[in-house]
């Protein structure tokens, strides 16, 4: 796939650990990275974070050095959603 089909439908599964949340959303994209981003927006726009107080702890700022998204989202799976009856093909779940 050179350029991504348009239509493409991709489940896919975020978690955040510090707030014990788990959240999927089937979103329609042409290619899994796009797919990603809307789905990380998707999350912050469900679960905004909490306000932070006064400045990022030492910790805080060596994730984002490490390349760790702030919010604390990270992308857990995601599949193309198929036909169903076709080996790629995952059944919804409710959240």
């Amino acid at each position: 796939m050179t350029g991504g089909e348009p239509g493409v439908r991709w489940l896919m599964e975020f978690y955040n650990e510090g707030r014990g949340i788990f959240a999927r959303y089937d979103i329609e994209a042409p290619l899994p990275a796009a797919a990603a981003r809307l789905g990380l927006n998707a999350a912050l726009s469900e679960y905004p974070s909490p306000p932070k107080r006064g400045r990022p702890s030492l910790f805080e700022r060596a994730e984002r050095i490490g390349g760790q998204d702030a919010s604390g989202w990270v992308l857990h799976r995601i599949v193309r959603a198929s036909a169903p009856g076709s080996p790629n093909a995952v059944a919804p779940h409710a959240t």
